[in-house]
């Protein structure tokens, strides 16, 4: 079962100077949530598309079916349909090698994307989730294409921005209250040999490749790790990182930490890196293998009150 994952996001509204809006409320009276809606049912009727980094592909963004609008509680949730098209391929069976369709450049490949959006009122920010798959999301395309629409709407001064939800506080609550379940130290350097790999005082010659030393626990690691690891997130130093009464130093300390079931990967070397991905498979219900919409919308809701909802710095 593939893992599912869910990117926390905090919308906000700036006109031309850079003043957060009220999405209640902005441009004097409109209700982002309304125009949001307008946005989604447009959706439902074309396929908006934009090109990709590298403007070799085009991005799509559509629904398929209508999202659930629940006013009274100011939430709007469904399923984005996205999808890539600009490359020729063939699609084939792998037991048999049959082949089964052949893939123009004006045909897309979609995948339902799960969505879930909060505008609370007279707040200047509102949560937005997204799942994610692997390296495939919509965060991107979503931003633009919203952006394109408000403007489209006569919204000429204002623009849209979706931030990750990676600031300090996330990580002080997960760090005090959850479990510190994985840590790896990395090197970015091996050596030129298994045996000398072992062999004990020696320092031989090293070659390009990645020694990756992983600990992991299945309940939580002993809290002198979380100690070692948070002096070294918080009390960052050099590139290469020193760790006291150890002779060796590391290129990057990668760490996981899970609170309520969900979890979350930091880095100390490389923070920029640092991702709004929660893991939360083990916490949702399946049905053939896929998440229930219900376990999923109730997930967005514990990640907007335990992680989003606090405030940022």
């Amino acid at each position: 079962m593939d893992k599912t994952f869910l990117a926390t996001y905090l919308l906000k509204i700036q006109d031309n100077n850079k003043n957060d809006q009220i999405l209640s409320c902005f441009n004097s009276s409109d209700d982002f949530i309304n125009i949001f809606q307008d946005y989604l049912y447009d959706l439902l009727q074309n396929i908006l598309d934009t090109s990709d980094r590298r403007e070799t592909s085009s991005l799509h963004l559509t629904l398929e079916s209508p999202p659930i609008v629940d006013i009274n509680n100011r939430r709007i949730y469904g399923y984005f349909s996205s999808g890539i098209s600009g490359e020729e391929y063939l699609i084939k069976d792998l037991e048999s090698n049959d082949s089964i369709l052949n893939v123009n450049r004006n045909h897309g490949a979609f995948r339902n994307l799960f969505f879930y959006i909060n505008i609370p009122t007279n707040r200047n920010f509102g949560s937005l989730i997204l799942q994610r798959r692997a390296h495939f999301g919509i965060k991107t395309i979503l931003q633009k294409t919203l952006n394109q629409y408000i403007k489209s709407q006569g919204y000429q001064i204002y623009r849209i921005f979706l931030n990750n939800v990676v600031h300090h506080n996330v990580y002080r609550r997960m760090m005090d209250e959850g479990n510190l379940k994985k840590v790896d130290l990395i090197k970015r350097r091996i050596p030129s040999s298994i045996e000398k790999f072992y062999k004990n005082g020696n320092n031989p010659e090293q070659i390009p490749g990645v020694l990756r030393t992983s600990m992991s626990s299945s309940t939580s690691l002993p809290d002198n790790y979380k100690f070692l690891i948070n002096n070294l997130f918080t009390n960052p130093s050099n590139e290469n990182i020193e760790i006291a009464g150890i002779d060796e130093e590391f290129d990057e300390i990668e760490f996981e930490l899970e609170l309520n079931g969900k979890k979350k990967k930091f880095y100390i070397a490389n923070k920029h890196k640092i991702q709004p991905n929660i893991d939360v498979t083990s916490s949702l219900i399946y049905e053939d293998g896929v998440p229930t919409t219900e376990s999923l919308v109730l997930q967005c809701e514990e990640l907007v009150n335990d992680i989003i909802n606090i405030q940022p710095r």
